[in-house]
């Protein structure tokens, strides 16, 4: 017969001490978290809204965003829509990079700098137009809704040419500055039926703005590069509207201006 070993426990076994159950409590987190997902998305398909799709992502986004000052969740990894965050440190989540008293410091803007913000004061005045200092050099951020163009389209409007016309002694103030113009989107999708995706759109509305300049307005070709980013570079998190309308840019940076 097999010998019993101290202890009484038979065949060398041997009880589980209620530390080492632990494990059971992420698994039984686990599951939950599942079940929660699964109800979520079964409520979902069974309403088969729009809005409430969007606001649920909205949601998910808020919470499981990335840290503030990093540009992804895991970085280099994420490549979903609206999950690449360029939040600016100190830069409140709500109301973009100039509202209310969170409003972060950029750097200050030297002579030159201010003679194109007293051009532009109308435009600045009725948040059409931000102005802001990047390590890479001056940043013009000209909002697209209704200004520069209407809703999904990338034919300049005749307001976002006079607008252009009072940026464009500036950028010939010094011809050996390069400009480059960014065209970027929010995360909605385009519906319009006239461009597939919202990669198309930005890149036209930043062409759109390159051609005014170089063939309407004579500036040098060589100084210019255009780039559409779509909704994948958010100036801030795609959570409200008013943060949507800000992503709706046509930003043109002169390179290095210091």
């Amino acid at each position: 017969m097999p010998k019993r070993r101290k202890g009484g426990h038979e065949a060398g076994l041997e009880m589980e001490s209620g530390g080492m159950m632990r494990w059971l409590l992420t698994y039984a987190d686990l599951i939950t978290l599942l079940l929660a997902t699964f109800v979520i998305l079964y409520a979902v398909s069974a309403t088969q809204s729009k809005i409430t799709v969007e606001e649920i992502k909205a949601a998910i986004k808020a919470v499981f965003g990335p840290i503030e000052g990093n540009t992804a969740i895991l970085p280099s990894q994420s490549s979903n829509a609206g999950e690449n965050y360029k939040i600016i440190p100190g830069e409140p989540r709500e109301g973009g990079p100039v509202g209310g008293p969170n409003k972060p410091k950029f750097n200050p803007l030297g002579d030159q700098e201010k003679g194109l913000v007293h051009a532009l004061q109308p435009q600045l005045g009725a948040n059409k137009v931000y102005i802001r200092k990047e390590a890479r050099g001056l940043v013009i951020s000209l909002l697209t809704d209704k200004v520069l163009f209407d809703i999904g389209d990338y034919h300049l409007k005749p307001e976002g040419r006079e607008m252009l016309d009072k940026i464009v002694p500036f950028l010939k103030k010094d011809a050996s500055k390069k400009i480059a113009v960014e065209g970027y989107t929010d995360d909605l999708s385009v519906h319009t039926g006239k461009l597939p995706s919202n990669w198309e759109l930005s890149a036209l509305r930043a062409t759109a703005v390159v051609r005014y300049l170089v063939s309407e307005k004579g500036l040098d070709p060589s100084r210019f590069s255009a780039a559409g980013y779509g909704e994948y570079q958010p100036l801030v998190p795609n959570i409200s509207e008013a943060n949507r309308r800000l992503n709706r840019r046509v930003d043109i940076v002169i390179m290095n201006l210091d």
